[in-house]
């Protein structure tokens, strides 16, 4: 009896979450560092129609936007838009911004994306996990979690700031784990759609089989929403190497890259973009 009276209020709350998060009438954005990140979210984005942002082409070479093209057509496709003039960087050029400290580029997105959610006027905005799995998607979450902090200052409201798991937590081993905040479970044809979406975009045959082998049977049917953690506690010391620093090293071997992003480079621009936010919000 007791237990019903506990469950039941927390079961409804959640259901009436899941509603509102999954409303046709939210205005809604989503924030990505790669194409085909959109996937993990397929059936909300379908549902919701936000407007993404992607912070990068996707290309490991750094000349080749077939992988863009691809995922901007999957978007489209769902009715869903996007911001075609913002991020658009090659991965190479990113590391070296962060490689060389000079952030004046991630400032610039930082500010584009504050002024649409203003502009938007958004209410939801979704964006990449901080994992410690690749830096452009941390740097990607902390781009949206301080737009949004200083469009909730302009628009003088709240704005809900989700995140979702880009690999499952199985291949982010100590990264932050955030509190759950929805996990919706997809009907058979939404993981029939998201499955076939897989094969629309080249280059991520090995990051789905990835997917596919930690998430087991459960692969692509449910898509898990957490509240966003605040940047000051993701900046402290990871307690282990993150996992971009061994891939960085395996490009450097390789000979794809000539210097490995280590995690004090992504918490300097980290902490430069938090700095740069907190003095716009003094003036103002």
């Amino acid at each position: 009896m007791h237990r019903d009276a506990v469950t039941t209020p927390l079961l409804q709350k959640t259901r009436e979450f899941e509603t509102w998060l999954t409303d046709p009438a939210r205005r809604a954005a989503l924030v990505i560092a790669h194409p085909a990140h959109e996937i993990r979210v397929l059936h909300w984005l379908s549902s919701v129609r936000p407007h993404v942002y992607i912070l990068t082409q996707g290309s490991r070479s750094g000349a080749d936007s077939a992988r863009r093209e691809a995922s901007e057509l999957l978007i489209m496709a769902q009715g869903a838009t996007i911001a075609k003039t913002w991020g658009g960087a090659w991965d190479r050029d990113l590391y070296d911004m962060l490689l060389d400290g000079k952030y004046e580029t991630l400032l610039h997105w930082a500010d584009e994306l504050t002024a649409d959610f203003i502009a938007r006027a958004v209410d939801l905005v979704v964006a990449d996990s901080w994992q410690h799995y690749n830096v452009a998607h941390d740097i990607t979450y902390a781009l949206a979690r301080l737009a949004v902090q200083r469009a909730r200052h302009a628009l003088g409201r709240d704005i809900t700031l989700l995140t979702y798991p880009v690999v499952p937590p199985t291949l982010a081993p100590g990264a932050p784990l955030a509190p759950a905040a929805a996990n919706l479970r997809l009907p058979h044809a939404a993981v029939a759609a998201k499955i076939a979406a897989l094969g629309l975009i080249p280059g991520i045959a090995t990051e789905t089989a990835d997917i596919n082998t930690a998430e087991g049977a459960d692969a692509h049917m449910y898509e898990a929403f957490h509240n966003a953690l605040p940047l000051a506690q993701l900046l402290q010391m990871p307690r282990q190497t993150p996992l971009y620093e061994v891939f960085g090293e395996d490009r450097v071997r390789a000979g794809i890259y000539t210097d490995v992003v280590r995690w004090p480079h992504l918490a300097r621009a980290c902490e430069a973009l938090a700095q740069a936010n907190s003095a716009t919000a003094q003036a103002a």
